[in-house]
């Protein structure tokens, strides 16, 4: 009899304590609820605002004083916002037409192809005098390639072969490289913002699609790989083989 008075009292004190707990296990839980609905709230909200800006042709935020590099930015922020939240995400496909609208706004732009090159300009990244005429030196002028190291299609302006990746975020001289969508061709490695009735240091636009070569390449404070490029002719895609030939049979016979 004696041994049970401690059971039982123990048992009394365990009901009371929890009976305690219910308010701030409540508490709690509806804590965590609504700091999930809030965040649920504004993740809709983003993403509500990510598809007005990627599928609206208008945006209130993009104006005729907005320069060329601004609205390539605030482009890219939405989309990669739409990407991180939304279920079916955007092909890169879809990504370059993104990126390509407005390209043709600031109508003063000289539009720079294979059949329409600027001329040759000596490579001057801040470290050489002006007026530089080393022959292996001169090229077209200077591409912002992008983040080297993100996976994410929008961080980087070209597409680059594994080959063509050098060490310390820079390419391998020589090698060819093209681009996915517009791209501001620059007379250095600064990312001065073109504005209204000021070109900066642009010489105009690399069309999207064009095939360049590296002469040289650099890596800025924010980890943007820059290069000199000369403006090439794109490697011929050879012909996919025949299946009979990819299998091994040889060719079929007559």
């Amino acid at each position: 009899m004696a041994d049970r008075i401690p059971w039982e009292t123990a048992e009394r004190a365990s009901r009371v304590f929890s009976v305690a707990l219910i308010p701030v296990v409540l508490a709690v839980v509806g804590y965590y609820a609504n700091q999930s609905l809030e965040q649920t709230k504004v993740k809709d909200e983003l993403l509500k605002k990510a598809t007005e800006v990627i599928f609206q042709k208008a945006d209130p935020m993009i104006d005729d004083e907005t320069s060329f590099e601004g609205r390539r930015a605030y482009r890219k922020h939405w989309v990669e916002i739409y990407n991180s939240l939304a279920e079916q995400k955007l092909s890169d496909s879809f990504i370059a037409i993104m990126m390509e609208q407005d390209t043709l706004k600031d109508e003063n732009k000289d539009l720079f192809h294979l059949t329409n090159m600027p001329g040759m300009m000596a490579k001057n990244d801040g470290t050489e005098p002006p007026g530089s005429t080393n022959e292996n030196e001169m090229g077209h002028g200077w591409v912002a390639i992008g983040r080297l190291d993100s996976k994410r299609y929008s961080d980087r302006n070209f597409d680059v072969p594994d080959k063509a990746l050098g060490p310390n975020g820079k390419l391998k001289p020589g090698e060819t490289i093209q681009s996915r969508w517009s791209v501001t061709l620059r007379k250095n490695a600064r990312n001065i913002e073109d504005r209204k009735g000021y070109s900066g240091t642009s010489r105009g636009l690399l069309w999207g699609g064009e095939c360049v070569r590296v002469i040289d390449s650099a890596v800025d404070g924010r980890a943007q790989t820059w290069a000199f490029i000369e403006i090439v002719q794109c490697p011929q895609v050879p012909d996919p083989l025949p299946p009979w030939v990819e299998a091994g049979i040889g060719f079929p016979m007559p």
